[in-house]
């Protein structure tokens, strides 16, 4: 029998729902796994866990979802309307999802950054290639000859500030950012930046463009391209990102005139130290086992800039006012400092005297567990994965929350939201789960600047006490929290300067 055309379509769109049911049918079962957890409260039919964040300022937002993700269960969900979303913040948990190879991968969230190209949120695939070619690149013996980098952006800091210390109350955060921008670009792409307001409208714009990909994530709608690039927030981003390639752009530039001029150096000299190639030179070399393309470069480029500037420009402020809020602690470092570099004496850096600053370190450390600049790590899995006789299945979205990890009493005590520096000590340390403390992430895909970040921190600090007394009119339990993709406060803690 014939069919006529308009029986043909009827068949057609049949065919079309039952597919459609079929995969909602597939989704649901896919999804259902997460019924077993406990859920965050409260849940509702259809919304989920939405009325968490719905007309939420980014402080309640903050203060609702850190509540909601200290449930004590090793595993629970959250419902982003129906979609389970499977949270821990248990050491042991955390353990197996970050040293699983099946949960490498970043969650879709990561690309509304517009860096998928680079390490912040490539794909695995790609992020493992990347990430064995870059690897050599902040090594110990490359980190050490940052030394006198670090010292030189820390005694500018210093200068700058000197004109400040009066005992007036200032909000150190952009001093602190610039000083992040200039040695960030120093180090790793061997640029110098001379203007201030460069370094400072730099870090600002990467601020914003950060601040709208995250906003994004709140609105389901625009997760849909088309749909979001009909907003105002796109059109509000892509003028902001013109004005940041202009910037990034130069400074690739003088990168490559300088990368170039070193490469025609290594020609005429078999020089071990020429070997030595910091960050921007091992994605530029042509010669390398790992072949980098334009983009890649690109999105590696800001990956690193946004890692090394606004992460460490923010933790520099965490720095300053649990100094400032805490002046016996203050005393103990300023002690330290001064025994390992003398008042008399000139300051001379070295790997070792760097390594004698103990309590100087366990202070640094305390400042990263009740402060992780990155609160939460998410991960998509790339198949089925076994956590502790719990299937997850392909597919599907892991939030590790490290700001509940870190405060956590069964792991940190009774005070454990109490700054105390001792908590590093090698007593309290002994037995500790080693994924109880993870501020730069864990596992294969963690934060590879560690060891550049401690370093640089340290020879800051140094300058900073040597220099200055620190006071505020703060405490640290007056600091307030906003939601974004790092941990930022909700208003800026001011602190006065007085010269020692």
């Amino acid at each position: 029998m014939k069919l006529t055309s308009s029986r043909r379509g009827r068949i057609f769109v049949v065919l079309i729902l039952i597919a459609c049911l079929v995969r909602l049918f597939l989704y649901i079962r896919s999804k259902s796994f997460a019924s077993r957890l406990p859920v965050v409260e409260p849940c509702h039919p259809v919304i989920g866990n939405a009325m968490l964040v719905v007309g939420m300022s980014s402080e309640q937002l903050f203060n609702n979802l850190s509540r909601a993700l200290a449930n004590p269960a090793k595993l629970f969900r959250v419902m982003a309307t129906v979609m389970p979303v499977v949270v821990t913040n248990d050491p042991d948990m955390t353990q197996r999802i970050l040293t699983s190879p099946d949960c490498l991968e970043k969650a879709f969230l990561y690309k509304f950054f517009r860096l998928d190209s680079g390490l912040f949120a490539a794909n695995y695939d790609l992020w493992k290639a990347q990430r064995k070619a870059i690897n050599p690149t902040f090594n110990l013996k490359i980190l050490h000859k940052f030394i006198p980098l670090f010292d030189k952006y820390a005694q500018e800091l210093v200068q700058t500030l000197g004109a400040f210390a009066d005992g007036r109350a200032l909000n150190l955060s952009p001093f602190m950012h610039r000083c992040s921008m200039k040695t960030i670009c120093a180090t790793t792409m061997g640029v110098v930046i001379d203007e201030d307001s460069d370094a400072d409208r730099f870090a600002e714009l990467l601020q914003k463009t950060f601040h709208l990909a995250f906003k994004r994530l709140f609105h389901v709608h625009w997760h849909v391209d088309w749909m979001y690039r009909l907003t105002k927030d796109y059109k509000k981003d892509e003028k902001i990102r013109e004005e940041i390639y202009k910037y990034g752009d130069e400074i690739m530039r003088k990168a490559a005139e300088r990368h170039s001029r070193r490469m025609n150096l290594f020609k005429r000299e078999d020089d071990d130290c020429c070997k030595l190639q910091i960050f921007m030179d091992q994605m530029l070399n042509t010669n390398s086992g790992k072949k980098f393309s334009d983009i890649e470069i690109n999105h590696n480029f800001y990956t690193m800039i946004v890692g090394g500037s606004d992460t460490t420009g923010i933790f520099l402020g965490y720095i300053a006012i649990a100094l400032a809020a805490n002046q016996d602690i203050q005393e103990k470092v300023y002690q330290e400092i001064c025994t390992v570099y003398p008042r008399n004496k000139e300051v001379i850096f070295t790997p070792e005297s760097l390594n004698q600053l103990l309590y100087t370190d366990m202070f640094l450390k305390e400042c990263l567990r009740l402060f992780p600049v990155v609160p939460m790590v998410v991960r998509k899995t790339l198949r089925d994965v076994d956590l502790n006789g719990f299937q997850v299945p392909k597919g599907n979205i892991l939030i590790v929350s490290i700001y509940n990890l870190h405060r956590r009493k069964d792991i940190w005590g009774p005070n454990a939201n109490r700054f105390d520096p001792e908590n590093f000590s090698a007593e309290r340390c002994a037995g500790r789960h080693p994924y109880a403390f993870i501020p730069f992430s864990g596992g294969n895909r963690n934060c590879l600047g560690y060891r550049y970040a401690m370093i640089n921190m340290k020879i800051v600090v140094v300058h900073l006490l040597r220099t200055f007394k620190l006071t505020s009119d703060w405490r640290l339990e007056d600091l307030r929290f906003r939601f974004e993709a790092l941990l930022k406060t909700a208003a800026d803690p001011e602190i006065r300067l007085v010269r020692r």
